[in-house]
């Protein structure tokens, strides 16, 4: 214990001297202090967000981070501040979708709104919400994670600090129209649906239809409900969600690459920061390691459905057709399950290890791993590729069916359906995945398109959110198109005027051409000679 104890205030002497080495370097932008804010998350959204947060308090920034899940580890760094919300965890460890939930995709997004409000009471009642409200500390920016967390906008204002949004999936509708770049509607689909990027007439109206919807609801019935609690709880005399968007928001910094996502044009204010969190295997705990080893060269599969639908919620009969699926394996298996199984007629196969947490990149990064089995979570599927491992894909609600179908149509995925599912079916793919070589070939190719950038995902971000710290704000990454409606930012005014335009020249060349047949019938009549009478 004495050297436990004596290791970690080393740990920290050497934390403190290397802050002081980057604020003495100008590594900085003078210490700047930096609020995170993301009260409302999952375990995997939150992984988008932990690497700037430590990133940015090793270059000597003050950090302040409130996550509503328990921090895993205290910080070690003096300038790294971890507010927790016990009151709060109870949303995040539990979002309420459950297995069923996968036939009922436009339900849980109307239903988003029911949800902003209970989200809404209990951060309005959080002594930690309020801590922040009445701070007298100056915050250089803020970060806000994008989704279902505009309940804490009101402390933008009252802060007064430029605003980002963090996005741990591809962009919304909304939030792109809200920094005012393009929805490129004609071959970006909407994260809902399972199009490609090659969309059909009826494709293309849908996906401009369902995305419009998405936008407009969140206008006209989700940010009303925030900007109601907000007055009801916190004071009359407060800033809508809307106006705070658009005078404090600065950039956009969103988990999307194209070597997986479908291309986005986006404005200077959109950050692709994609695959960020995805880093070199580490060593694996004694336990694991002599697990996987002792598969040979069959090696091991890895089975995880992420860490908001849980293995409880799965359906008995869909577990018994993995587990009698793997006993028919040589391959050894790893399956993410937090429920310990209670169910006499039922026996684990040997092969088949069951566990509540898995290390999922150690894992991936492994030399023995063949194959992941998992539900096309945009951040399983980044990590897959990152360590160049195929996939078996079975979606269950929100961003997942497309991000199962881009793997599936770029060849190192195969896409199965929970409806047509059976023991065959599952092992035949399994198979098809493990002996074809075009799958690793092809999940090999997307890996390098995913390592070959310019800079690493994450030093990107850094610098973003330093470039707008240096310019408080930097408004001039602001496109003046969010200021007009869409209508006007898809040309349809001057398609409108165009067509009337072309409309009055047709129908004025009409006239004139009429009016020169008539013309020209009378000058013949006219000219022609009169018969003599006879």
């Amino acid at each position: 214990m004495d050297l436990l104890r004596f290791l970690k205030k080393i740990k920290m002497l050497i934390s403190a001297i290397v802050m002081f080495m980057a604020l003495s370097s100008g590594k900085t932008a003078n210490g700047s202090n930096i609020l995170f804010l993301s009260p409302i998350t999952a375990p995997s959204h939150s992984n988008f967000f932990k690497p700037v947060v430590n990133a940015l308090a090793d270059r000597g920034h003050f950090v302040t981070f409130w996550n509503g899940l328990k921090p895993q580890n205290e910080s070690t760094l003096s300038n790294l501040r971890l507010l927790y919300s016990p009151q709060l965890e109870k949303f995040n460890v539990d979002h309420q979708v459950k297995f069923h939930d996968r036939n009922n995709q436009f339900h849980l997004f109307f239903n988003m709104a029911n949800r902003l409000e209970i989200f809404c009471k209990a951060i309005y009642q959080d002594p930690i919400f309020h801590q922040l409200m009445n701070t007298q500390e100056r915050y250089d920016l803020i970060i806000v994670e994008a989704i279902l967390n505009d309940c804490v906008l009101p402390l933008i204002r009252i802060l007064d600090a430029p605003l980002i949004y963090m996005n741990g999936i591809a962009p919304t509708p909304w939030l792109l129209d809200i920094v005012g770049s393009p929805l490129a509607l004609d071959h970006f689909p909407n994260p809902g649906l399972s199009f490609t990027d090659e969309m059909s007439l009826l494709q293309r109206t849908l996906n401009t239809i369902s995305s419009l919807v998405i936008l407009y609801f969140r206008h006209l019935f989700m940010t009303p409900v925030v900007d109601r609690i907000a007055r009801d709880m916190l004071g009359d005399n407060l800033t809508t969600v809307e106006e705070i968007e658009n005078r404090y928001l600065s950039l956009l910094i969103t988990n999307t690459h194209f070597s997986i996502n479908y291309q986005l044009p986006t404005s200077l204010a959109v950050i692709e920061a994609g695959g960020l969190h995805c880093v070199p295997p580490g060593p694996l705990p004694h336990e694991l390691e002599t697990f996987v080893s002792g598969s040979g060269d069959a090696g091991f599969i890895i089975v995880s459905f992420g860490s908001i639908l849980k293995g409880v919620d799965i359906p008995s009969n869909v577990r018994r057709i993995f587990l009698s699926t793997f006993a028919r394996l040589p391959q050894r298996v790893l399956w993410k399950w937090e429920e310990t199984i209670d169910i006499k007629d039922e026996m684990i196969p040997s092969n088949v290890k069951m566990l509540p947490w898995l290390p999922q990149q150690d894992l991936l990064g492994h030399s023995k791993v063949r194959l992941f089995i998992t539900h096309g979570g945009l951040f399983s599927n980044q990590e897959a590729v990152f360590h160049g491992v195929p996939l078996i894909v079975l979606p269950v609600f929100a961003d997942q069916p497309i991000n199962a179908q881009k793997a599936q149509d770029d060849g190192y995925a195969i896409r199965l359906d929970w409806d047509n599912l059976n023991e065959e079916i599952l092992f035949n793919s399994i198979q098809i995945i493990l002996t074809d070589p075009r799958f690793n070939e092809r999940i090999n190719q997307v890996s390098a398109l995913m390592r070959d950038q310019m800079d690493h995902p994450l030093d990107r971000a850094i610098y973003w959110i330093e470039y707008v710290i240096r310019y408080q704000g930097a408004p001039h990454l602001r496109t003046a198109s969010r200021k007009l409606w869409l209508y006007q930012r898809g040309l349809l005014d001057v398609t409108f005027i165009l067509f009337i335009f072309c409309l009055l020249a047709f129908y004025l060349m009409f006239r004139l051409c009429r009016a020169v047949f008539v013309f020209t019938i009378k000058s013949s009549v006219h000219n022609e000679p009169k018969k003599k009478l006879t």
